[in-house]
């Protein structure tokens, strides 16, 4: 017999592979993927799509429990 925590824990999928995006090229002393042509950071590509969290939250820093 599981745990009941163990019985009732939801499990997720795991996660494929993350591969890296296409033309851009990682710098490991600035920590984040830009393109070589234009020198911008992906996160300011206009196909760029932020990660989210599992449930899709919108992280605000904000507590809005009970609203």
């Amino acid at each position: 017999m599981k745990h009941i925590l163990l019985n009732r824990a939801f499990e997720y999928k795991k996660r494929k592979d993350i591969t890296p995006p296409k033309d851009y090229i990682y710098n490991p002393f600035e920590g984040f993927w830009f393109n070589p042509l234009n020198k911008l950071p992906l996160i300011f590509a206009e196909d760029f799509k932020a990660q989210s969290t599992k449930k899709l939250d919108q992280e605000t820093g904000e507590d809005n429990k009970g609203q």
